[in-house]
């Protein structure tokens, strides 16, 4: 837009030179200065821009080829664990899932699928009907990935088949099952909240894992510093150069404005002198 009109401008103010007309030539004179100046002050403003963006572009760059190293971005705001400490982070969440799996499926076994004689002992509770499956173990003994077998309960669907496990009680034990079922409201509310840990573990652990050694970031980091920053760079370099070209351009027509508008009263001024000049002449030879 400024460059647009600092052109319209450099084209009426030379028509204007040449047909003469002073007061005019002055006012875009005076307009054409402060467009000058308004063009500097963006041009500074983009130059700035383009040193904080060169700097920015510069530090993501050096964060990335070593994210672990002393450099701006890691002093500042990322701080990245090393690859062990994260594989560590990931095996220890591994062992807590299969042990709160193994806790359920003691629990379920041991209890649940009980079916004591006696109403003296400690796991009766009047528990009653099918047998509830085991709960899928999602690693297998050496904690790599392994896939559920038909008869037992992946985490996405055991708190769906729990609840058909679960019996009604009464009003006044809410520990003694009334109906048909093996667990009661209080024990599936306790499965449900350890399955959901474990479900929790299994899924949210590797993406935040992915944060604590800064992969995610780092590849946030890459793209745009390969994608963004060079053509980014390359914009504010031509705009800058743009600029300056345009604040030169005008600053010369102003001064040939001032030049030409001035040339008619210098040749008026000569004029009258001679003239002058001449008279006094035919004044003595008189």
């Amino acid at each position: 837009t400024v460059a647009s009109v600092m052109l319209l401008i450099s084209l009426l103010g030379l028509v204007m030179s040449i047909l003469g007309y002073q007061q005019a030539i002055h006012i875009f004179i005076i307009g054409g200065w402060i467009l000058v100046s308004v063009t500097l002050i963006v041009w500074g403003i983009f130059v700035v821009l383009d040193n904080v963006i060169d700097d920015t572009c510069m530090a993501m760059g050096e964060w990335v080829e070593n994210p672990r190293a002393e450099t701006a971005l890691s002093n500042i705001l990322l701080p990245c664990v090393d690859e062990e400490t994260t594989n560590q982070t990931l095996f220890k969440s591994k062992q807590v899932i299969n042990d709160i799996v193994n806790i359920v499926n003691g629990f379920t076994g041991s209890v649940a699928n009980s079916n004591p004689h006696s109403q003296s002992g400690s796991s009766f509770y009047n528990q009653s009907g099918p047998l509830i499956p085991p709960l899928c173990y999602p690693y297998d003994a050496q904690l790599r990935d392994r896939p559920c077998s038909e008869s037992e309960l992946s985490m996405e669907n055991a708190s769906l088949v729990w609840q058909s496990y679960t019996c009604t009680v009464s009003s006044s034990s809410s520990n003694i099952c009334c109906g048909v079922g093996r667990l009661t409201p209080n024990m599936y509310m306790e499965l449900i909240t350890a399955v959901n840990s474990s479900y929790a573990l299994e899924h949210y652990t590797p993406p935040l894992l992915n944060l604590q050694n800064c992969n995610f970031v780092r590849d946030a980091f890459r793209n745009i510093t390969a994608a963004f920053c060079p053509p980014l760079e390359r914009h504010l370099g031509t705009l800058n150069a743009g600029l300056v070209l345009i604040s030169v351009g005008v600053i010369l027509s102003l001064t040939l404005w001032l030049v030409y508008a001035n040339r008619p009263q210098r040749e008026e001024v000569f004029a009258k002198l001679s003239s002058r000049i001449r008279g006094s002449c035919n004044g003595v030879s008189v």
